[in-house]
Order: C-alpha cells, then structure tokens, then sequence
C-alpha cells in the first residue's frame, strides 16, 4: 500500500464520464481513529475535567468537519474516537488553564497510517495553569519604516516608536541598525543588528513550535541570566544561493531585558522584561526603503513576569 487515498485530480481524470463528483467520493476512505490523551500540569500532576477535542477535518464537497469531545477522568486520561478521512488534530482546554495544541497528524499515506491510524494512539497534552496574568504593553510593528541605513536609531518600547528625531520614542531600549546592500531581487546582502543602550540588557532565543503546545508560549518569569548584548539576523541572494539565519517557520521566539538598573556588584537590581513573538524580520530594499516588522508585549511593572493577559494587554500609544 503505498498511499491511502487517491488525490481529486487523479480521480476525476480517471472517471471522466461519471464526474468528479463521484471521484472526490471515492478519493475520501473512512479510517477509524481512537486517541487515549493523557492530560496533566507541568509538574506532571493528572488534570481532571479537561476537554479534549479531537478534530476531523472534511474534504468532501458538501461535508462538515467533524469533531469529539472527551472529558478527562481523575487521572487525567480520556479517550475520544471518531472517522477520519485524511488526518486528524488534537488539542484540550480547562477553565483556569491555557489551552493547549497537540499534534496534527496526516494518515494519508502508508507510512503515516501505520504511525497515526493503527491502534490506540496515545497522546500526551500539558496543560499550564493560569497564575497570575498582568496588563502588559504590546504591539505588532508592521514593516516600519527605518529612517536611515548604516545608523544607529533607537527604538522605544513604551511609546511604540523610534526614538526623536525620528519618531515620538525618549528611551532607546532597542538600537536597531541596517547594513549591507540591496542592488535588486537577485543580488542583496541585507543585515539587521539589535543592540541595547545600557549594560545588562540583552535578547535571548528559545524554540516553540508555532502549531503546537501551550498558547502561552514562553516562561511565566523571564530568566535572570543567558541574555546576548546583540543579535544579528541576516539574509543574502548572490543570483543562485540564498542565505539566511532567519527561521522561516515561525518557530523561534524571543526574551528581552531593557532599562537595565545593576547594583555595585553588578547584579540586576531591576530591570524590564518582554518578548518578542517569532523573530524580527528585515524588509523593503534601497528604492522604496527599507522597514522591519516584529510583535512584542513589555511588562511595564518591572518585574519578571511574563504571564501577560490577552484580554488586557493594551497595544503601545503612537
């Protein structure tokens, strides 16, 4: 068996004279799914009363997508079953806890039905607990203009803006500064440097998968060490290679601390912390100017909370 369905193209070819109608009918086999979640906290402690979903998309013309519901028991297990056609999504939610996104499994092909569809899949979902969510400060730039290549030009996190004379910002916590060239769309060596204005400040990177886990995607308290003073990302085309140390797959996230106050030893006295939502992309060229976008939330309370709350999250003034 090398694959378990036909695709729509395929069948309405093969059966010209009765319509593609009936080939996409056929193209679309009924594969029992049965899916034992079991669901707990970060600790590792069973969740109780948790509802997991299992999702089975339709691709029939004229179908609905279809799903289950299963309730957790004591031990934090559940079992839901159901048809799936060509691949199937699980995912769970409690109130007082972040929802979380399992797997997307496809079972469309020999080596994905013997993996995903064979059996009692056994799946394990956390579930993070809601502590204590506070109003952040955040905002989605979105390919904002940079006013000048080869120069250092502030950013200002609170006020959402470069800092004067470029824009309404008055404290520099990030320092951006683009390089390179851009000559057309087969010859570009563009660069993006973040750095910060005091010493203590920094970026970290850490890994979550966009499509998957908990939608609270980072720690609930910003470390207190690992921070780099500069980042730089990076993207060239020579006209038959393109380099690049950005990650195209939304996976990649970021820490940051700015305002920075250190004590006599050294030590961080206080300091703010945020993050940054995937990465900071460069954009634009030499002709129409170039901009970056990224999203971020800063806590303003000048702790190391990062539990920020969706709901009350105010976007930064302009």
């Amino acid at each position: 068996m090398n694959t378990l369905i036909v695709t729509p193209l395929l069948a309405c070819a093969f059966l010209m004279t009765t319509g593609c109608a009936l080939a996409q009918e056929i193209a679309m086999p009924a594969i029992p799914i049965t899916v034992k979640a079991d669901v707990h906290d970060p600790e590792g402690n069973p969740v109780e009363g948790a509802v997991v979903h299992l999702s089975l998309p339709r691709y029939r013309l004229g179908d609905r997508n279809e799903w289950v519901d299963a309730a957790t028991n004591a031990a934090g297990m559940a079992i839901a079953s159901g048809i799936a056609q060509q691949d199937y999504h699980v995912s769970v939610n409690k109130i007082g806890y972040y929802s979380t996104s399992g797997p997307h499994r496809g079972i469309d092909t020999d080596k994905g039905f013997k993996q995903y569809a064979v059996g009692v899949q056994e799946i394990h979902l956390e579930l993070r607990p809601i502590r204590n969510p506070i109003v952040g400060i955040s905002k989605d730039v979105d390919r904002l203009r940079i006013p000048a290549f080869d120069k250092l030009i502030g950013f200002d996190l609170e006020a959402g803006d470069w800092v004067a004379p470029y824009g309404k910002g008055k404290v520099a916590d990030f320092i951006f500064n683009v390089g390179g060239y851009f000559k057309g769309l087969n010859d570009y060596d563009q660069s993006l440097t973040l750095s910060f204005s005091k010493h203590g400040d920094g970026i970290m990177q850490f890994k979550k998968p966009k499509q998957l886990g908990s939608s609270l995607k980072w720690p609930y308290e910003a470390p207190l060490s690992g921070y780099e003073s500069q980042r730089v990302w990076r993207k060239t085309f020579d006209g038959k290679k393109r380099t690049t140390n950005l990650d195209n797959r939304g996976d990649m996230n970021n820490l940051f601390r700015v305002r920075t106050e250190l004590d006599e030893h050294g030590n961080v006295r206080r300091a703010m912390y945020g993050v940054i939502s995937n990465e900071v992309v460069i954009g634009g060229n030499n002709e129409i100017g170039r901009n970056v976008s990224f999203t971020y939330a800063l806590n303003p309370d000048w702790t190391r909370n990062l539990e920020f709350d969706p709901a009350k999250t105010a976007s930064s003034p302009r």
